[in-house]
């Protein structure tokens, strides 16, 4: 095991469902930059999209996309952000899903079959 799994001799890292709420959300220079307020993703289909987060200094929730997550432990989330890009993170806007299944009339296949029917399924008279 390396010392980027366990965080320099520490507890080995977690999946991202085990992130507590509350856990230290730790800066590329070590710094502490905020706490995990909740997890954008979708735990059904092992999804993890991102880290709700609370800044000090920053009014309302903001975002830090999964791509910008170094290290997972249930109380500390380490980045790879600068001290700057942390305090100037985007707002949270919560995520809007839709969830479709091949099987059901509103998936790809139906809309194919509509778009289809649109375009040669009707006669057009000369």
């Amino acid at each position: 095991m390396s010392a980027a799994d366990t965080g320099a001799g520490g507890p080995p890292q977690v999946a991202w469902i085990a992130i507590e709420q509350g856990a230290a959300l730790i800066a590329a220079d070590g710094s502490n930059v905020g706490t995990v307020e909740e997890i954008a993703g979708d735990e059904s289909h092992d999804i993890f999209d991102g880290l709700v987060v609370s800044c000090p200094n920053l009014e309302g929730s903001r975002y830090v996309a999964a791509e910008r997550v170094t290290g997972i432990w249930p109380d500390r989330v380490t980045t790879d952000l600068t001290t700057g890009e942390a305090a100037g993170l985007s707002p949270y806007t919560r995520l809007q899903t839709t969830e479709w299944h091949a099987d059901d009339d509103r998936g790809f296949g139906a809309r194919m079959r509509r778009a289809w029917h649109d375009l040669f399924g009707r006669h057009r008279s000369s």
